[in-house]
């Protein structure tokens, strides 16, 4: 049988994180894995019952590139398929 409570104790490994990594950020021990699971039904990952929040939303100048570059591609494609009706018609 599992005990929880003492995995949810030792969830943090006892070294120091390295210094590159954010402040408040602990590494998780082998024991803490086990808190680690998996929703069947939709496939979210939650870490001791609470759920993982995964996303990144795209920051406004992406969001604008991203809208440029689309439209570039549409004009391209609008441009090439009118070559590709003129050689057809002539």
């Amino acid at each position: 049988m599992i005990d929880w409570h003492k995995i949810r104790a030792n969830r943090y490994a006892s070294d120091d994180p390295p210094h590159d990594w954010p402040v408040g950020v602990k590494p998780i021990s082998i024991n803490g894995v086990s808190l680690i699971g998996v929703h069947p039904a939709n496939n979210r990952i939650y870490w001791d019952g609470q759920e993982l929040v995964t996303e990144k939303h795209l920051a406004r100048y992406e969001r604008i590139l991203a809208t440029l570059a689309t439209g570039a591609a549409v004009v391209v494609a609008a441009v090439e398929l009118g070559r590709v009706l003129v050689w057809l018609l002539t």
